[in-house]
């Protein structure tokens, strides 16, 4: 072998050499790009998720509020019975747009247990208008101890599905007794 093949031979496989490596770097870099837009998907659809879980909280919450108002009222009127069937459409709208985006059943079944509870509840306020049905009765009592445990099984389902079933880390840790 002479110098100039030798010469040729190293030049071949240093350029060879830096063609695997380039390819490598170029793979890595690739790679690195796909995990950074698999992160910024995750975050945009956590993120999605948790304004979407947001909307239906506070639509839960003008609800219940109303509810409220409408079992302790002496005399219900037209107005406040209209505002609780608003409401409870308002509610039902953000749960069934909800339902198109969300695939985790124990969302679901919270969300849906809650809007249930708010159909018997809505239904209760109407039956209540229609029949005169005193304030403060035994079942609109009983239907508001429901809609509560759902109110609380939502929230749980939903923290669940944002945080992955921890609570977030800015949040206190749940208190612990110790017994005697």
């Amino acid at each position: 072998m002479t110098e100039t093949q030798a010469a040729l031979y190293a030049a071949a496989v240093g350029a060879l050499s830096a063609l695997v490596v380039g390819c490598i770097a170029g793979w890595a870099a690739l790679r690195q790009v796909a995990k950074t837009a698999e992160a910024q998907r995750r975050q945009a659809d956590w993120q999605l998720r948790s304004e979407d879980y947001a909307n239906f909280v506070r639509a839960m919450f003008r609800f219940r509020a109303s509810v409220g108002h409408a079992a302790e009222a002496a005399q219900l009127s037209a107005d406040l019975a209209n505002e609780v069937r608003a409401l409870y459409g308002d509610l039902a709208n953000v749960a069934a747009t909800l339902s198109m985006r969300i695939a985790a059943d124990p969302v679901m079944d919270a969300m849906m247990g809650l809007v249930n509870c708010a159909y018997a509840l809505h239904s209760r306020v109407t039956d209540r208008r229609q029949l005169y049905l005193p304030s403060r009765d035994v079942a609109m009592d009983r239907l508001l101890e429901q809609f509560e445990g759902a109110e609380l099984a939502v929230r749980i389902a939903f923290r669940d599905d944002l945080w992955g079933g921890k609570p977030p880390r800015h949040s206190r840790p749940a208190r612990t007794s110790t017994g005697p």
